[in-house]
């Protein structure tokens, strides 16, 4: 079997901004004989874990408190748009901390290293003032993050305080894995059964600022689609669990190799003549119509 061993290094690409696809041109271009089809796979890769934990997609608390004031009902929110930046669950808690009171009520965050969760406790900060509830509004997007789920609500009547303790613990990964993707109709499925452009996927277990070495243990090629025949260029991007493109934060330094195998076609794709001796006695037999003895022309 032919192949094409192909070593891209994220300096000899050119990025575009807007489908966040990096592409490799290729001074000699990968193509297939009449009676081949192309095969690839990702054998071996390097790529820098400098991505956040905390971006423009999980960044945002929202936290509304109903407070009842000498018989009114009061509604507060504390709100807080974090930096982005790389986060410990403890950097978390300090956050939530920072943030103002209100009037009648403040919020105080605390981290249990023992349980991994985070507690919020609100508190009442004036005389015949009770806490009633409190709920994370439609905007927050730090629920995975802080281990709430998005409907995670309370509800209480007089009393001075609220505590409200996460339904599971903190989760600082963005991602476990780092999915290689590339524009091409490939035989792969995505995790809703839909038909992908994955290549390869790569577990993240390095350390923030670390370089992750991936090399594949299965010899698994992936058939391309009838048309992808001729490569002169090739578009890959990364992406997250989330089908969300990956940052690195300026840190490119990666580099990737791509097996291409050559794998011939069937024969009645190309549409060839598959005739052979041990079908010419059947192929003879309906030519001369003795399939059809049983039937005049007249009759038919």
């Amino acid at each position: 079997m032919r192949n094409t061993l192909l070593f891209l290094k994220n300096k000899s690409a050119t990025y575009n901004s807007d489908t966040k696809f990096y592409r490799w041109s290729l001074m000699n271009p990968i193509q297939a004989r009449k009676d081949e089809l192309l095969a690839c796979q990702v054998i071996e890769a390097e790529i820098p874990k400098t991505y956040y934990n905390v971006n423009s997609t999980n960044n945002v608390f929202s936290y509304r408190a109903s407070i009842n004031n000498n018989g009114q009902t009061v509604l507060h929110t504390f709100d807080l748009t974090l930096t982005i930046r790389n986060y410990s669950a403890v950097d978390l808690a300090t956050q939530i901390n920072n943030i103002s009171n209100s009037t009648h009520a403040g919020i105080n965050c605390t981290f249990d290293n023992q349980t991994g969760k985070i507690t919020i406790i609100l508190s009442a900060l004036s005389a015949n003032t009770t806490i009633d509830g409190a709920t994370f509004t439609g905007i927050n997007t730090c629920d995975r993050l802080i281990g709430f789920v998005t409907t995670t609500s309370k509800t209480q009547s007089g009393l001075s305080g609220l505590i409200l303790e996460g339904d599971r613990i903190v989760d600082l990964n963005l991602t476990n894995n780092v999915y290689i993707e590339t524009d091409l109709l490939l035989e792969s499925r995505n995790t809703r059964g839909e038909k992908s452009g994955i290549l390869a996927k790569v577990q993240m277990d390095g350390a923030f600022l670390s370089l992750v070495h991936y090399q594949t243990a299965h010899n698994i090629p992936i058939e391309l689609g009838n048309k992808d025949t001729y490569l002169d260029h090739i578009d890959l991007r990364f992406v997250d669990d989330n089908d969300v493109s990956v940052d690195f934060n300026g840190d490119n330094d990666f580099s990737i190799t791509l097996l291409f195998n050559y794998i011939k076609r069937d024969k009645l794709l190309l549409g060839e003549d598959v005739i052979t001796e041990q079908y010419k006695p059947f192929i003879d037999t309906i030519n001369t119509g003795d399939s059809c003895d049983e039937y005049s022309d007249n009759e038919i």
